[in-house]
């Protein structure tokens, strides 16, 4: 069976291919960024592991012999679901890995944003010592009321983690119906009105596109903190940057971005009320390793007919 590796910039190839070559599978490794050459890669091949690669409606109307995409991250990404559905491929993600990763970030920029250690690196380097250079309240840790918007293997990880800090923690979720020990299940308004900092934590679905807008950054307290770990879509940017000029929002750490990777000239890059990392939350040597594993099993499960964790579809399998 052929299966094509759309795109890889995951280092080492030998933990996929010592699980796939094994049970029969004729690897090609492509260099994909456009749909046409996804098309053109994929011709033939029964399974497609892509990472960032547009698999759209037309790959899956021009591939008739494609049953499975094994997708190298977390959720769909750029993999067009409904799609998948209409010409029966399966497609699965992988939801287990990085979980580690994600949360040390998400409370790394947690930390850095209340206790301002941008600006603390700028006073040092002005000459400023045993304080900011400024009158801005800064609040013990320990008086925070986190607010995680998303209660899953992430956000539970962040809770325990806030907790452990001794923050008080609030969460929103809608499919979540007993939240993690201490922490407080609350509507989304309440969230937003009585959190200090909050934090996305969910996945970016239709219902969750843009659920921090302008509406929503009008209900939070003046100058509460943002952090998102999770996906860009979540926001919009707009808004924030709207929020962010009013002080309505103090100041936000963002892994993630609408676009991706952004404009040399996107308007949150350069802002001292903003930190942007390079969406690399979910990185580690570890999480690199555990994520080829963990695709390429997916791939053999679904084709040797065992159990696929992560799938995002229906099992065409059964169907």
């Amino acid at each position: 069976m052929k299966l094509v590796v759309t795109d890889w910039d995951l280092g080492d190839m030998e933990p996929a291919l010592g699980i796939l070559r094994p049970a029969g599978f004729e690897v090609v490794f492509a260099d994909c960024q456009e749909v046409g050459e996804v098309i053109a890669a994929a011709a033939g091949a029964e399974a497609v592991m892509a990472r960032f690669a547009p698999v759209t409606r037309a790959v899956f109307e021009a591939c008739d012999s494609l049953r499975l995409v094994a997708r190298m991250g977390i959720g769909e990404w750029r993999v067009d679901l409904e799609a998948a559905e209409d010409h029966h491929v399966a497609v699965a993600h992988c939801p287990r890995y990085c979980t580690d990763e994600a949360v040390a970030h998400t409370m790394a920029l947690v930390l850095a944003l209340n206790r301002r250690l941008d600006v603390a690196r700028k006073a040092a380097r002005a000459g400023v010592w045993t304080n900011y250079g400024d009158r801005r309240e800064v609040l013990p840790t320990s008086s925070l009321t986190i607010g995680l918007i998303g209660l899953g293997r992430m956000g539970s990880g962040v809770a325990l983690t806030a907790n452990a800090l001794g923050m008080d923690v609030l969460g929103y979720d809608p499919y979540v119906s007993s939240p993690p020990e201490n922490v407080e299940l609350v509507s989304l308004a309440t969230l937003l009105a009585e959190s200090d900092l909050i934090c996305l934590l969910c996945p970016a679905t239709r219902e969750t596109h843009h659920l921090i807008n302008a509406a929503t950054l009008a209900q939070v307290k003046p100058g509460t903190l943002l952090v998102n770990t999770a996906r860009g879509r979540l926001i919009d940017e707009a808004a924030l940057i709207a929020a962010l000029d009013s002080g309505q929002i103090g100041a936000a750490a963002l892994d993630v971005l609408e676009h991706e990777p952004p404009e040399p000239h996107h308007p949150l890059l350069n802002r001292p009320d903003v930190w942007v990392t390079p969406h690399v939350g979910y990185y580690s040597e570890e999480s690199q390793h555990e994520l080829k594993v963990y695709a390429a099993r997916s791939v053999v499960h679904y084709f040797t007919g065992e159990r696929v964790a992560g799938l995002l579809t229906p099992d065409f399998r059964r169907l």
